[in-house]
């Protein structure tokens, strides 16, 4: 499965890092009969702008596949909290959509949520989730630099600080970044050792 990021379907306000711990992702998996790609991507763009003008949304990503005999898109949409992601399912928009999408899908909508940093770790469908180490590697390589570059910029104005203050400060600014930007461009840069192809012998 391809990463697919259509400018047209994003909101500035998705590059907002949500509070840690709080965000919410909606995992949403829809296999889209071929004649109908056209006007389901046109509904989505619909979708996504709205979304983009919720209060509490936070950005998404959307990964497409086309190769099998039905096209599969799984979207994630993150929220700051679950109860943004509550009223944006009440919404009448939300509603309305939804009430179309049976027009485009060849079978039955799945959808997930997940908390914290686990969905950003966003496999392609089915395939299993990486193994935990490589999930603490990449956590790693995401979370060291960010360490290191706001100890360095905040010493200035924590070097006064109680040491558990000064970390707090550097735990809370790495942690935010660590889920918006840093770890979906990660795990979108390292897919191919994340998920690598398995080739039938």
């Amino acid at each position: 499965m391809s990463a697919h990021l259509d400018p047209a379907t994003h909101d500035p306000s998705l590059t907002a890092a949500p509070p840690a711990g709080t965000g919410i992702t909606l995992i949403v998996t829809e296999r889209v009969r071929h004649s109908q790609l056209e006007a389901y991507e046109a509904w989505a763009r619909r979708l996504h702008a709205a979304q983009g003008r919720q209060p509490g949304f936070v950005g998404l990503h959307v990964l497409r596949d086309l190769s099998g005999p039905v096209a599969e898109y799984v979207t994630l949409v993150r929220f700051r909290d679950p109860a943004s992601l509550e009223a944006w399912r009440a919404t009448p928009a939300y509603r309305e959509a939804l009430t179309e999408l049976d027009r485009f899908t060849a079978s039955e909508v799945e959808y997930r949520e997940a908390q914290g940093l686990e969905a950003w770790f966003d496999r392609p469908a089915r395939l299993p989730a990486p193994p935990l180490w490589k999930n603490v590697i990449v956590g790693v390589v995401g979370v060291y630099p960010l360490i290191m570059l706001f100890a360095t910029l905040l010493r200035p104005l924590t070097g006064e600080w109680p040491g558990w203050a000064a970390t707090l400060a550097t735990a809370t600014l790495s942690t935010l970044f660590l889920n918006w930007p840093v770890l979906p461009l990660l795990s979108r840069l390292l897919r191919p050792w994340l998920y690598p192809v398995r080739r039938a012998a």
